[in-house]
């Protein structure tokens, strides 16, 4: 190297104090933590996908139960905090550029898992929505009263459903008489609580109702658990939208 490639100024000494600046910045603390923080976002997925897999098939069906679904997803997350905070160790400890590759292998990674559930759940809506129109298609037109000896029960105290119409009215506390219109959801609820319906000698409750193909039940004695349940839940979730009114008015 020549004196003048050697001198301030020259084109080869920039080059030389850029290098060493780009060098002094890497080991700098910020620099550090921003590969950490970038290894941390892209190991996260893994660990999640990790994790949810895990509880899957070998905790949530022996431990969980009925909250199976809450357990793969504390598992998960348990999964992604664990993987976030080793990644950023490791990349914070490791040379720039092997923590580069690294940060960047593991991102190629988790955008293909993340990939591979948007997909996995948009299917699987699509396929409940499938079932549930091809049971919906197949349920028959029914009509259905509830009441109940009560008159100051909550949510109501009588109920009138039109499944053609999809339609109720509703007796409310206080004698309100509130009109409304029910989704599908709740049609079906509604249906599935018919079909699991036992009469009993407690007169408490009663149902009178009528399904297409069978003949009527008319003021039948019962506790009508699930029934009473979709009811409920299909008057509270519309009484927003509801017009309700006086009966005198």
């Amino acid at each position: 190297m020549t004196p003048a490639e050697r001198a301030p100024g020259s084109a080869l000494h920039a080059r030389g104090a850029l290098s060493r600046l780009r060098e002094a910045l890497a080991r700098s603390p910020a620099e550090g933590s921003f590969r950490a923080a970038a290894a941390a976002l892209a190991a996260a997925p893994i660990g999640f996908a990790s994790g949810a897999i895990l509880s899957v098939r070998q905790l949530a069906p022996r431990e969980a139960g009925g909250d199976a679904g809450a357990m793969v997803l504390g598992y998960g997350l348990l999964g992604a905090l664990i993987a976030a905070v080793l990644f950023a160790l490791v990349a914070f400890r490791l040379p720039p550029k092997p923590a580069r590759i690294a940060t960047l292998v593991a991102g190629g990674a988790s955008f293909a898992i993340l990939l591979y559930m948007v997909g996995d759940f948009v299917a699987d809506r699509m396929a409940r929505a499938q079932a549930f129109d091809a049971a919906y298609a197949a349920m028959p037109a029914f009509e259905l009263a509830l009441a109940s000896n009560n008159p100051g029960r909550r949510p109501f105290s009588k109920l009138a459903y039109d499944a053609e119409t999809r339609e109720y009215t509703a007796t409310r506390p206080g004698g309100w008489l509130c009109r409304g219109t029910a989704s599908r959801q709740h049609k079906m609820a509604l249906f599935a609580g018919l079909r699991v319906a036992e009469a009993s000698d407690d007169c408490e409750r009663k149902a009178t109702w009528r399904i297409d193909g069978d003949s009527a039940k008319v003021n039948v004695c019962g506790a009508f658990d699930s029934l009473f349940a979709a009811a409920d839940e299909m008057v509270e979730a519309t009484q927003r939208h509801a017009s309700c009114r006086r009966p005198d008015d």
